[in-house]
């Protein structure tokens, strides 16, 4: 079917663009002409029984009538590469075998509305295929008008109430095939039209969706840069104290000792934060994000979610320890954005957040009791700073920062209801660091 979009020409010389054909549209139409030519020897067969039965003086011989229709049926092949030029031409074999006596009239007819429909629908021009189309109607008319005076009414007597309602029958039957026919063509090319449209804009909503989704990509990439960036400073100005504390007691070798040793453990961290934030720069900058938060500020998430209606319960699980600033962030915001999504999308009661540390990895595991369905919240707003910007751009953020750090994420919903969302950090040999006192739990929750 011909589909286009009306630019703002005026109708008169307007044109649809029409959608290129393919090969299965060939072999339809080739199918469509062997079946109505099959269909045809079917009724020629019939009617040629019945004329014979009859008197079937006048009638042309089986050749000629197959031969008629041949002209009638093969142009079909051909419907939809010259609508207007195939309606001529069917219209021009149905008048002639017509008038030479052809014994059937349903193919005939079946081969004409298929014609017209055609040219209504496919044309290139919609303006000529219609003006062709009340052209043959008319011709239709005034042959069928002619040809019912002929069998119906004769000069020596006047039509009886019978004769005019069989002609009025079928001139009224005859002119609701071919109206109907052209209503139908019309009807599908707008139908096509619009479907085009709609095509159309979803290509191009489709390519927006990539383009919003790459500007939260390069976003997050670069709030991620700037909360690298402010971690290795950190190192660096540590660096720089240990460094200076080291100069000053040479003299102490013990305290130069243990100096230097900070140094260099502060500088070797800070060398893998370098890796990180090298492979995030490449993204152009945007506005700046909110300041980091680490796993210090868990507890104050988790107070902000329960004051938008979120029963929380957060527990740590295993030793806590001193792990990467960068990872501290990136599980917090892991954290906030699912929190965030349960919120919102999770028609949930009860969130649980994990806190695990393990020998060379830190996760952490956010689980709802939700529903697919609006949010129980109506007002509830995400907690203050989270990246999330909808459609599913907040889980890519996620992804980001899990990938950026060497770590696995899982997320999906669980079996028996609601949603996980669970991402592993390694953490290289924490196991052997320092136990932290200022862990971040939450009192209530901490078995």
């Amino acid at each position: 079917m011909e589909t286009s979009i009306n630019a703002p020409a005026p109708a008169a010389t307007s044109s649809d663009a029409r959608r290129p054909l393919t090969r299965r549209d060939t072999r339809v139409d080739l199918w469509i002409a062997a079946l109505t030519a099959v269909l045809g020897l079917a009724t020629l067969w019939l009617s040629a029984v019945i004329v014979a039965d009859a008197d079937g003086a006048g009638s042309p011989s089986i050749v000629e009538s197959v031969l008629w229709l041949v002209g009638l049926c093969a142009p079909l092949a051909f419907r939809r590469q010259r609508p207007v030029a195939v309606l001529v031409v069917v219209s021009g074999v149905f008048l002639a075998a017509q008038l030479r006596g052809y014994p059937d009239t349903l193919t005939p007819s079946i081969v004409e509305f298929v014609a017209i429909f055609t040219a209504n629908a496919w044309a290139a021009r919609r303006a000529r295929a219609l003006v062709v189309s009340v052209v043959v109607t008319a011709v239709m008319f005034v042959w069928l008008g002619v040809w019912l005076r002929s069998v119906y009414v004769s000069d020596a007597e006047a039509a009886d109430p019978v004769t005019l309602a069989t002609i009025a029958y079928t001139l009224v039957s005859n002119g609701i095939v071919l109206v109907t026919a052209i209503a139908f063509g019309r009807a599908a090319r707008v139908s096509a039209t619009r479907l085009h449209a709609l095509e159309r804009t979803g290509v191009e909503l489709r390519a927006a969706h990539e383009l919003v989704a790459d500007r939260a990509i390069n976003e997050e990439r670069t709030r991620l840069a700037r909360e690298l960036h402010d971690v290795v400073a950190h190192h660096v100005a540590v660096i720089g104290i240990q460094a200076g504390a080291a100069r000053r007691t040479l003299d102490r070798p013990e305290i130069a000792r243990g100096a230097l040793s900070a140094v260099e453990g502060t500088a070797r961290t800070t060398i893998d934060e370098l890796d990180r934030l090298l492979s995030v720069l490449r993204s152009r900058d945007g506005e700046t994000g909110s300041a980091p938060s680490g796993l210090g500020a868990l507890p104050e998430l988790m107070a902000d979610t329960r004051a938008l209606g979120l029963e929380v319960r957060f527990s740590v699980h295993g030793d806590a320890h001193d792990v990467p600033e960068s990872i501290g962030v990136t599980l917090y915001r892991i954290t906030q954005e699912a929190l965030t999504n349960t919120l919102k999308h999770g028609n949930a009661s009860l969130a649980e957040v994990h806190l695990r540390y393990g020998d060379r990895t830190v996760e952490v595991e956010v689980v709802d009791d939700g529903r697919p369905g609006p949010t129980p919240y109506p007002g509830a707003t995400p907690p203050q700073g989270t990246a999330t910007s909808g459609a599913g751009l907040g889980q890519r953020g996620m992804r980001e920062r899990v990938d950026l750090h060497g770590g696995e994420l899982h997320l999906g919903p669980r079996p028996r209801g609601g949603y996980r969302v669970h991402a592993v950090l390694p953490v290289g040999a924490c196991a052997d660091a320092r136990p932290r006192d200022h862990v971040a739990t939450d009192p209530s929750e901490r078995p």
